[in-house]
C-alpha cells in the first residue's frame, strides 16, 4: 500500500475509533439526529427477507395464494411495514429485461417508493476469477446488471468479490472493480463491496479494494451479521469500524429470534449506534438470513429490527 493509502486509512479508523471511544461529539450528533422530520425514511427492507414467499427461492416450488412478486414488494413494504426503501434481490427478478427493471421503478412510485439497491447473487460471474477472460466476462456481466440498476431507477449495485482461490490479488479484484466503478460513474449507478463471502469475508480485503479503486462509485456495504459467529460484540464493533468509514449503505441481518421476536445473535442497537457515530447518515436495509433458522413470521421480525434501527436514529 502507497503512503498516501496508509495515511487516509490511519485517519478514518482513528476518527470512527475517536468518536465512538469519546463522548465529545454525542450531544450533537443526538441533536442532528432529533431534528430529522422521520428516521423511518432511513430505514428499508431487501427481498430477502420474504425469500419464502418467492417461488424461486424458496424450496417448495408449489404456487401458493400467498406468493409475491417483485412488482408487488413496493406496496407491500408500504402496507405492512410502513417503509418505502425497497432493496431488491437479484434471484426475485422475474425478468431480466430493461423494460421489466423499468416496470419496477414505476410500482415503487406508484407507492411514494424507490428501489434503493440490488443485490447481485449469481452463479455467473466471478470478480477475483484467476482466469483473465473470466474476469472479463464477469465484469461484462456486472455491468449488464448495472444497467438494470439504473433502469429500476437505484443509486447502487452490490457485486461479490468471488474467490480467485489463490491469495487474494487485489490488482486483479481491484482493476475489475475500477473498470465497474468507471462504467457506474457513466450511468449513475455506485457498485458496492459487502462483507459477502469469498474475499470479501477480510474486511482488510474491503477496505484494500474500495482504497485501490478510489472512486465515489465504489462504496462498501458493511452487513452487521456477516461474521464468524463466535465473535464478541468488540471483535464485531472493531470489524465493522474498518468498513464503516466507507459505507454506502448497511445491510442489517436479522439472525435467530426467541419466542418474543426479540433478536438473539447480536446487539442490532450496538452496532447502528456505532454506525452513527462514525458519520453513517445512509439507509439501513433489514435483511433476515440465517443458513439453520427462519422466523415464522417474516414480517413480525422484520418490524423488531427496524424498530431497534429507529431507536437510535430518533
Amino acid at each position: 500500500m502507497n503512503p498516501t493509502m496508509q495515511r487516509r486509512r490511519f485517519l478514518k479508523a482513528t476518527v470512527c475509533t475517536f468518536a465512538v471511544s469519546s463522548g465529545i461529539g454525542a450531544a450533537a450528533e443526538a441533536v442532528e439526529r432529533a431534528t430529522e422530520a422521520d428516521p423511518w425514511k432511513r430505514i428499508g427492507c431487501t427481498t430477502v427477507s420474504f425469500r419464502s414467499r418467492f417461488p424461486a427461492t424458496r424450496t417448495d416450488k408449489t404456487p401458493t395464494a400467498n406468493d409475491l412478486t417483485a412488482l408487488a414488494v413496493p406496496q407491500l413494504f408500504a402496507d405492512q411495514l410502513g417503509i418505502h426503501n425497497v432493496e431488491l434481490w437479484s434471484q426475485h427478478f422475474a425478468d431480466t429485461s430493461l423494460d421489466y427493471c423499468r416496470s419496477l421503478k414505476e410500482a415503487a412510485a406508484a407507492v411514494g417508493s424507490k428501489i434503493v439497491n440490488i443485490q447481485l447473487d449469481d452463479p455467473g460471474y466471478n470478480l477475483s476469477h484467476i482466469d483473465a477472460t473470466e474476469r472479463d466476462q464477469s465484469v461484462a456481466f456486472v455491468k449488464a446488471w448495472l444497467d438494470r440498476a439504473a433502469a429500476c431507477g437505484a443509486p447502487s449495485l452490490r457485486a461479490n468479490t468471488g474467490n480467485g482461490k489463490a491469495p487474494f490479488d487485489l490488482r486483479n479484484t481491484g482493476n475489475a472493480y475500477r473498470q465497474l466503478a468507471a462504467y457506474g460513474r457513466q450511468i449513475g449507478v455506485k457498485v458496492l463491496i459487502e462483507n459477502h463471502g469469498g474475499y470479501s469475508s477480510d474486511p482488510d480485503h474491503v477496505v484494500a479494494l474500495v482504497e485501490y479503486v478510489d472512486s465515489p462509485f465504489c462504496r462498501s456495504l458493511p452487513d452487521f451479521g456477516n461474521m464468524p459467529a463466535a465473535f464478541s460484540a468488540e471483535q464485531r464493533a472493531d470489524f465493522l469500524k474498518k468498513l464503516l468509514p466507507f459505507a454506502e449503505l448497511i445491510s442489517v441481518k436479522g439472525m435467530v429470534f426467541d419466542e418474543q421476536y426479540e433478536h438473539l445473535t447480536y446487539d442490532v442497537g450496538a452496532c447502528v449506534r456505532l454506525a452513527e457515530s462514525c458519520g453513517f447518515r445512509g439507509i439501513y436495509s433489514v435483511e433476515l438470513w440465517d443458513r439453520n433458522y427462519q422466523p415464522a413470521d417474516p414480517a413480525r421480525a422484520v418490524k423488531q429490527i427496524m424498530q431497534s434501527i429507529s431507536n437510535q436514529l430518533s
